[in-house]
This record gives C-alpha cells, sequence and structure tokens, in this order.
C-alpha cells in the first residue's frame, strides 16, 4: 500500500535491467543487502532501551522462531546480558529449501561457517557442536537438527552460546525453553517463505510466551504474524500491531505515542525500547506479571 504504481514501475525496470545481467538470486542478494542497510540507518537514529531494563535480562535465553537470517539484531542489542540465543526455523540445514537457499543457512551445518567469525567483537571458543542429523530429505517430516556455537563476547567478556535449530517453532519453544528473557518475532506471514504459525494472533499462544517470560522480560517484535489484517487492530493485543506502520522520528516521540496495554489476565505490557524496522516497527514491549504486580 505504501508503493506508488510509478515507484513499482521503476522497480520494475531496474529488475529486468538488473536480470538481463546477473541472476535472480543475485538481484534478490542485492535487495536483501539494501533492506539492511537502511535497517541499519535507522537503527543508528532511533534504536534506544534502558539499561535498567537490560540489566534484567542477564543470563536469560532469547528465543526466535522463524529466523531465517536475522539473527545479528538480537545478537549484537543482547549479547552483554543474554547468555543462550536460540534461533529456529524449518529450513536451517535442509539443501535447496526455498525459504534459506539464497543466504546458504540451506547448507548441511557442517558446512557452515562460524557466524561470528568476520566480527571483532566476538572470539569463537572451541568447536561448533552439532546434535542431529545434518540435513534431511525434505518430503520428511523435520528432524531437529542443532548447531551451537560458543563465543567469548570481549567487550563484556561474557560466555555466549548461539544455538541454530532446524525444526518447528511451536516444538522447539516447548522442548528447549523453560525460561526466557527475551522473545524476538519479525518478519513472518502466512505467505511463501512465511511459517503461518500466527504466534501472536492466538491468545492461547501469547499466554503460553508470557509464562515462559521472566518478570521484566521482553516481547521484541515488528507486528508481523500473518493474521488477517482486519482483526489486528481489535482484541487485547491489538497493541502488538498498533503502531507497526507509524512514522517515528526520535526515541522520545516512541516512548510518548506507544502507551501500555494490559491483557484480560493482568498482564502489564509497556514500550521500553526500539529495535530498528523490518516489516514494520520492532518495538521491545516489558511484560510485568499480572501476579507480582499486586505485590
Amino acid at each position: 500500500p505504501d508503493l506508488s504504481i510509478i515507484d513499482a514501475r521503476e522497480k520494475f525496470k531496474k529488475f529486468i535491467q538488473f536480470v538481463s545481467e546477473f541472476s535472480v538470486e543475485e538481484w534478490i542478494a542485492v535487495e536483501e543487502e539494501k533492506i539492511k542497510q537502511a535497517e541499519l540507518e535507522k537503527e543508528k537514529n532511533l534504536c534506544f532501551v534502558d539499561s535498567n531494563v537490560l540489566e534484567n535480562l542477564r543470563d536469560t535465553a532469547l528465543f526466535y522462531p522463524c529466523s531465517g537470517n536475522d539473527l545479528m539484531t538480537p545478537i549484537r542489542l543482547f549479547s552483554p546480558y543474554v547468555t543462550d540465543f536460540w534461533f529456529v526455523d524449518r529450513g536451517y540445514f535442509s539443501l535447496g529449501h526455498q525459504d534459506t537457499k539464497h543466504y546458504g543457512f540451506d547448507l548441511p551445518a557442517s558446512k557452515h561457517k562460524p557466524l561470528l567469525e568476520d566480527n571483532a567483537d566476538y572470539e569463537l571458543i572451541g568447536n561448533p557442536v552439532i546434535i542431529g542429523s545434518e540435513n534431511f530429505p525434505r518430503k520428511k517430516d523435520i528432524e531437529p537438527c542443532i548447531l551451537t556455537e560458543t563465543y567469548l563476547h570481549i567487550p563484556s567478556q561474557r560466555t555466549i552460546r548461539i544455538h541454530k535449530r532446524r525444526g518447528y517453532g511451536f516444538s522447539a519453544f516447548r522442548k528447549e525453553i523453560k525460561t526466557m528473557g527475551v522473545f524476538f518475532y519479525r518478519g513472518d506471514s502466512c505467505g511463501e517463505g512465511g511459517s503461518g504459525n500466527l504466534w501472536l494472533s492466538d491468545k492461547e499462544h501469547v499466554h503460553e510466551i508470557c509464562e515462559k517470560l521472566i518478570n521484566k522480560g521482553l516481547m521484541v517484535l515488528d507486528g508481523s504474524d500473518g493474521a488477517y489484517y482486519h482483526k489486528k487492530p481489535y482484541g487485547e493485543y491489538c497493541g502488538f500491531w498498533k503502531w507497526k506502520g507509524e512514522k517515528f522520528t526520535n526515541s522520545s516521540e516512541i516512548k510518548s505515542v506507544c502507551g501500555d496495554f494490559t491483557d484480560k489476565k493482568g498482564n502489564k505490557f509497556t514500550c521500553v525500547g526500539y529495535a530498528g524496522i523490518r516489516y514494520g516497527n520492532t518495538l521491545m514491549w516489558q511484560l510485568s506479571k499480572a501476579s507480582l504486580l499486586a505485590l
């Protein structure tokens, strides 16, 4: 809806010019790089989260279902505090998978180069550990596989573990996560390449997330989950989508516009930060659990 016909035609013209010289995969890679750079630029200007909010997350886990290649932002934001990063996608370690082949995460687990080997803030400790089959026939049900890399985060002198897990988000959440400090979720949909899991549109799923989040834990969301658009302005969790397309100019504006809201269980959600833009504004919602609010 934000793209005019004139702009769409111009994009299509550039696309035709590009693919006359390069492959579609190369064009996709260039476009993804543009998106990444635009995201980084906006993060420089708008990203914020109070230090006291982050202190609550020390030595906890972060869980990100349907994560694709969107790994660096959560790692960069939370490395000084979170210990275990769980990135889950059905397309990991599945050769030729349409969701991951464009950036190489479809390769067998042993063929993945260390994720942070080119980042001076991290030092790989030991060898990566692989649990499960490195690849699987895509016509079968998904067999879980976990690739774990351990790093020293040099600025904070903390040891962190990064887990990439092939599998379904809900089963991974129920099997691997007992408690967590951050639920990170963005860029998902019911369309091609999306999971169709609708983590946020079913209140029972939201309740399940809240049960495993620590008190004062964070839900970091860009409002993407594939729910029918006409349903998003309504219901107790509409705040997760309400400001998805808002054009913010500074952090003070974000704090003043994105108000608190409370669900029917009495859990309170407060906007305490901003983590850039993916398919909408990525807001950080701090959970204050109903059972503790009265204390």
